[in-house]
């Protein structure tokens, strides 16, 4: 059992897929299968179901994947430590996040223009346990999340604050409006975004509350689907917003009455992790970042 054989393993295991595997590892299939048939020889267990050119892990694969991602998390984790040791500045940082969004990018891009040799291993999901299990596993080093994660082993910090607004398209009957009475929206198409749990529970209880449930024609994965889909006139949303209209804004945002709720944006990470020199930059830079863009508002709500 060899290292090379584990790193294939865990690509496998994950993608239960073998010429999908042998794709992702740039390596040709037959070599693969034999790689892995080699592993589970050494284990002494089939370590996958097969049925035709489908593969499942079985309860053995599962229970060694746990322990052959941990082992290899601790050795990437050495890895960076004797790199950090050796004062050079190589490294990388793993994320886990929901949304790629443009501002979120250019966030990257300003850190990468600062420290040019840190690379970024970027995992994109839309579901938030998914994404608490990447960061319980060790396979990412931070998580962005809209649910506070309250946990002694993790720390949870806000990054920004968001109020929810009624997103319509310009020419939807309420457009000219600056607030909406909740009771309005009775009847009305709702859009929802799969990732916005939190904020569609919240919404939908304040509806029923109103007498109506919310008429959900279209869940979708994709903000920027789901942006498109209201200034197309498809149907509305609850939306969160620091409460500005942007210039060319696609669609009008309108105040719910009496809607008192905040959405969040958190940054968590495992307390009890060897991070590397890239990824505590990377820490110090997004928490310092929000920071300045939250005084930013406050300055900008004054004037």
């Amino acid at each position: 059992m060899d290292l090379l054989q584990l790193k294939y393993f865990q690509t496998v295991a994950k993608l239960e897929h073998m010429t999908k595997a042998a794709h992702a590892l740039q390596i040709a299939q037959p070599a693969l299968s034999v790689t892995i048939a080699r592993l589970e020889e050494d284990v002494g267990v089939p370590l996958f179901n097969r049925t035709g050119r489908n593969i499942v892990l079985n309860e053995y694969g599962k229970a060694f994947l746990e322990r052959v991602t941990r082992a290899l998390n601790e050795l990437e984790a050495g890895r960076q430590e004797v790199s950090d040791l050796s004062g050079s500045e190589f490294g990388y940082v793993s994320i886990a996040s929901t949304f790629m969004s443009k501002r979120f990018c250019n966030r990257l891009a300003s850190f990468a223009q600062l420290y040019p040799k840190v690379n970024f291993q970027l995992t994109q999901t839309t579901n938030e346990n998914a994404k608490l299990r990447l960061l319980e596993s060790g396979e990412v080093d931070f998580i962005f999340t809209i649910k506070k994660i309250e946990r002694p082993d993790i720390v949870c910090v806000p990054l920004v604050e968001k109020d929810i607004f009624l997103a319509v398209s310009p020419v939807h009957r309420l457009a000219n409006r600056g607030t909406v009475a909740l009771e309005e929206l009775a009847g009305e198409p709702f859009i929802n975004l799969k990732a916005d749990e939190s904020i569609q529970e919240f919404c939908h209880a304040m509806c029923l509350k109103r007498g109506f449930a919310p008429k959900v024609v279209c869940t979708c994965d994709s903000s920027q689907g789901l942006v498109n889909l209201v200034s197309a006139g498809f149907g509305v949303t609850f939306f969160p917003s620091p409460g500005r209209q942007k210039p060319n804004s696609p669609f009008v945002l309108l105040k719910v009455e009496d809607f008192d709720y905040k959405s969040f944006l958190y940054l968590a990470w495992k307390e009890k992790r060897y991070f590397s020199k890239a990824a505590l930059y990377f820490r110090e830079y997004v928490i310092h970042q929000s920071k300045v863009k939250k005084k930013r508002n406050r300055f900008s709500t004054v004037r």
